[in-house]
């Protein structure tokens, strides 16, 4: 399975993002020397990623990434997401720390922000079954993390209880549906249908091998925790699971797809149990967020092959069917 994609900044070159990014870090950090210039690295689907290094500035000794988001994404995107990062850091989550985030769209045209690079690749090397064990395994260890705590945290920085729960996205749901009349009669469904859960576990939220770095066999960090939710883990996998038949479904067999999820489950299997209970509503769920990503402008889920795997899964689980 290749989850790539090349994105492109429209508003400005590489030398006009660099310039504009270290006057920026200058103002905010103080004066620093340039060891490694701006350059574009491949990675995620949603964002642009540079890579570059600084010296002079403490706790900056580490090669810096610099995730820019685009300009139709909200400009609070960074700060929560880099404040999420941190709060996972200091739990003992393998997470990269961001030393600065910004909501100022006049800077770059879109909210960005700072962390540290994570050593290894995203897609290792050896064969797939290594891959999903290794992701499986990694997944179920996220979801062993209670937490309450982390909650605690975001509450007392002022954000509410629906900011990082199922709940909250349900909402989304509804004032996308506002905007979107043909995704009305699959939120209702969700809504209708939506489980009940006391359970406050850590969920990435759009877990796949893109998403973590592998060296040596071994995870170096987990990335990219923009869905970062409490709650359920079934909701996680749910979601993962999702991300695999979405983005799969038109180029491998039915069959050899069912087995890879089998071994997936297995492999999960050996960390924590699993409770297959509301596992398809999680799965229509995450399908009905990509669906409507898709619609936002978000061009991965804008591919007509994934729009039709999307579509086709939700009439499973659902019996609705979405335009495509």
């Amino acid at each position: 399975m290749k989850l790539e994609i090349s994105m492109i900044n429209p508003n400005y070159t590489l030398d006009e993002i660099e310039s504009r990014l270290f006057s920026y870090i200058e103002t905010k950090l103080g004066p620093f020397n340039i060891e490694e210039r701006l350059s574009q690295i491949q990675g995620g689907n949603e964002a642009y990623l540079y890579r570059f290094r600084v010296a002079g500035i403490d706790g900056l000794e580490k090669t810096q990434i610099l995730r820019l988001f685009p300009s139709h994404y909200s400009s609070e995107r960074s700060e929560w997401e880099g404040m999420i990062h941190n709060l996972l850091a200091e739990a003992g989550i393998m997470v990269p720390k961001v030393h600065l985030m910004s909501s100022d769209m006049s800077v770059l045209t879109g909210s960005f922000m700072m962390m540290d690079f994570v050593e290894g690749n995203a897609i290792n090397p050896g064969d797939d079954s290594n891959i999903l064990s290794l992701a499986a395994r990694t997944q179920a260890g996220i979801h062993e993390i209670e937490g309450a705590g982390i909650s605690k945290s975001i509450w007392a920085m002022g954000h509410s209880e629906n900011s990082h729960n199922l709940k909250g996205r349900i909402d989304w749901l509804i004032r996308r549906a506002e905007a979107y009349s043909q995704t009305r009669e699959i939120t209702k469904w969700l809504i209708d249908n939506m489980p009940e859960s006391t359970m406050t576990r850590v969920v990435h939220g759009d877990f796949h091998p893109m998403n973590f770095m592998i060296k040596d066999g071994k995870v170096m960090g987990i990335l990219d925790w923009s869905n970062f939710m409490i709650g359920d883990p079934m909701m996680g996998l749910g979601f993962t699971i999702s991300l695999f038949t979405s983005t799969s479904g038109h180029v491998v067999p039915k069959e050899e797809l069912a087995q890879g999820i089998e071994m997936y489950f297995a492999e999960y299997s050996k960390v924590r149990p699993i409770d297959y209970t509301n596992l398809e509503y999680y799965r229509a769920f995450r399908l009905a967020m990509a669906y409507i990503e898709g619609l936002d402008g978000q061009e991965w889920w804008q591919q007509p092959e994934l729009v039709k795997n999307i579509a086709t899964e939700l009439k499973e689980f659902t019996g609705i069917t979405v335009p495509t």
